[in-house]
This record gives C-alpha cells, structure tokens and sequence, in this order.
C-alpha cells in the first residue's frame, strides 16, 4: 500500500509478446488506420462456439458472429447482438455488416467497449432485455447526479411496469444525455434507443 502501482488489463499484456517479438510499428499495422491493433471479443453462451478470439479492430461484425462464432446453436435465430456490455449497444441481426471499431460502431448508436458479444435469439422477449438494461443501469449508477441516479431508477420503474411510458420517457434520456455529470449517464440513451431500434415494432412506443 502507500506505493507506486500500474495496473493493467489482460488483454494489453496480451498484447505485449507480439510487439516485443515484432515491433510497435509492425503491431499498428493491423487494424485500421484511424484504430489499430487487435481487441478480443467474447461471444455469449449462445453462439455454437462460445469464448474468447483475438481479431483485428476493423472485422466485420458478421465475419466475427459466422465464422468464429459459427452462428447460434442449432435451432436458435439470432435477433439481435448486443455490443460492448450493457451499457455498450444493440444492433439487429441484418445490421451486422459493421466494422468492429468504435468509430463505425458509434455511427450506429452502439460503442466498442469490452468487445463483449451477446447474441439474443428470437425466443427471448425484447421488454426482458430491456427491463435488464435500466436494472443494470439503475444498479450500478453511482448515484453522484440526481440526473443518473433519479432517471435511471425511473427508467427501470417504467420497464418493470411494461407500458410504453409515453413524453416522460423522452424527456428524461434527454435530461440524462445533457445533464450527466460522467459518460456513464451520458451513455444510457443511446443504449436504450439502439435496442428499441434493433427490435423495431417489437418495442413499439419505446422510442420517444
């Protein structure tokens, strides 16, 4: 304690021997030229080969879900993945042919992220994932803002009732958007709209 500390992720140490063995410049090299490198991205319990595969930033989104991931176990139909945790972003099965970069990623209302990869198949009930994102946003806010702690817990009541909520939805992600004091307020709406997105008529009148 009382001392000097480095903390590093495992995937950067990962990173390590390859840059050693070659060079940071060769390294840089991959990806793109705006994001280089690699991430590891880790696909969910649904997909035919679950774990964990190192790819370069830059691979399609449904290059990674079909031949790494080979698709979902048999008999299940993918709807829609969900990008970079919880709080990272939704796109709908037909919409994967999107670079795995932050840029394109963000261009589509999701974020990279921990490059996690959750597949949820057609049984599963959009209003239950919806329901786990404002439990999860609620849960982990740090309750430092009255625009987080209050509009998430809110957000979450709204999606236990399982109503459309109406304007009041609207008007609270725009107040959770611009009066946030951090990124992790700031980042609930577009969670939240890019699922309501992904499932279209599904989440019909979540979308205010």
């Amino acid at each position: 304690w009382d001392a000097p500390t480095v903390v590093n992720n495992v995937e950067t140490l990962a990173a390590v021997p390859w840059i050693v063995r070659g060079s940071g410049a060769a390294y840089a090299g991959r990806g793109t030229e705006q994001e280089t490198g690699t991430k590891l991205v880790c696909l969910s319990e649904r997909f035919a080969h679950p774990g964990a595969y190192e790819v370069e930033l830059g691979t399609p989104l449904n290059r990674i879900v079909a031949e790494l991931g080979g698709g979902l176990r048999p008999g299940a139909q993918l709807a829609v993945l969900q990008v970079g945790g919880p709080l990272g972003g939704f796109l709908a099965a037909d919409g994967l042919d999107v670079p795995l970069t932050d840029a394109d990623l963000s261009a589509r209302g999701a974020a990279l992220g921990h490059a996690g990869l959750v597949a949820f198949d057609t049984s599963v009930d959009p209003l239950d994932v919806l329901r786990h994102v404002w439990a999860f946003a609620a849960a982990e806010s740090c309750g430092a803002c009255s625009p987080c702690r209050v509009g998430s817990r809110r957000g979450r009541e709204m999606a236990e009732a399982g109503s459309p909520p109406g304007p009041e939805l609207g008007r609270m992600l725009r107040v959770l958007s611009e009066a946030s004091l951090c990124a992790y307020g700031r980042r609930i709406p577009p969670a939240v709209r890019s699922l309501v997105r992904a499932y279209g008529d599904r989440l019909a009148g979540w979308d205010r």
